[in-house]
């Protein structure tokens, strides 16, 4: 398959210290806080996770640092005890990626988004991004019925939006083109030896010309041939198919030991009434959990 070649303009990724990726996930409208020398995502109203979710901690220090009454939860040393798991989908094997070897639907679907005309190249205009990029996004929010961050459905916000990242030209942002149409677009950005898998935006017709295909190829040929990325981190589990198309492809869902630390009659309350949520919390055991 003739599909080895970088995205045009992006070789790879230049590293970013953790506190920069705090910046940058604050200007992108997170709400990140710093309890001791950890950096915290609030995933929901009064629920935190670590910025870097793929990283362990030590529980005692997390546990004395952090403020009171709020719930939270980390991947744990090894030997520390631990009462649930983090789930994440990641690329791992990264050395030994081969598009020829993946599976027989995703070659297919590659070898499409090539006859299609598609074409991966870096974004580094940010009036070409918000000009192209809003109707894009509009397309996206309306399909994922996505409710995070709703003032980007105005023009004026997404163009704030696209304001606060391109002051953080250590995230690449890599646009799926037809032609002159930009019909999806991928970020991601690199903390020490592990690449972040960030924002995935792709248009109806992009996902009918299969641009995810293409943009994830052009991420994990660039993984592959920088030697100080040892892990390619995507997201933590989301819904069948979406989880079911990266599986495909070569990921993994991994099962870290984690503590929740988390009101225990809150907990009960969650596992009776809302199986489901509780379900996400505790996570899945490594006998649990989906593979491909």
């Amino acid at each position: 398959m003739p599909v080895e070649a970088l995205a045009k303009g992006f070789d790879s990724w230049v590293p970013m210290s953790i506190d920069r990726y705090a910046a940058l996930e604050s200007a992108a409208g997170l709400k990140i806080t710093k309890q001791g020398d950890v950096f915290w995502r609030e995933v929901r109203p009064f629920f935190y996770r670590p910025l870097a979710p793929f990283c362990a901690y030590d529980e005692v220090s997390t546990t004395r640092q952090f403020r009171k009454f709020a719930a939270f939860q980390h991947g744990v040393l090894d030997g520390q005890p631990s009462n649930s798991y983090l789930n994440s989908i990641v690329f791992d094997d990264l050395r030994n990626y081969d598009p020829g070897k993946l599976h027989r639907n995703a070659q297919r679907n590659l070898k499409a988004a090539q006859k299609n005309g598609l074409v991966a190249a870096r974004l580094t205009d940010e009036k070409q991004f918000v000009e192209q990029g809003y109707e894009l996004y509009l397309s996206f929010y309306r399909r994922a019925k996505y409710e995070f961050a709703t003032h980007r459905t105005r023009k004026e916000g997404f163009a704030q939006w696209a304001r606060a990242l391109f002051q953080f030209p250590d995230m690449p942002i890599i646009g799926a083109f037809q032609g002159d149409q930009l019909l999806g677009f991928e970020m991601s950005c690199r903390i020490g030896d592990t690449v972040i898998r960030k924002t995935m935006v792709h248009s109806d017709k992009g996902l009918e010309l299969r641009t995810p295909d293409l943009l994830l190829h052009y991420c994990r040929v660039a993984a592959r041939e920088d030697r100080g990325i040892v892990l390619l981190y995507d997201s933590g589990l989301s819904t069948a198919g979406i989880d079911e198309f990266k599986l495909r492809r070569g990921a993994r869902v991994t099962a870290v030991p984690a503590y929740l630390h988390a009101n225990p009659l809150l907990l009960a309350l969650v596992k009776k009434f809302a199986q489901g949520n509780y379900q996400r919390l505790v996570g899945y055991s490594p006998s649990e959990i989906p593979q491909s």
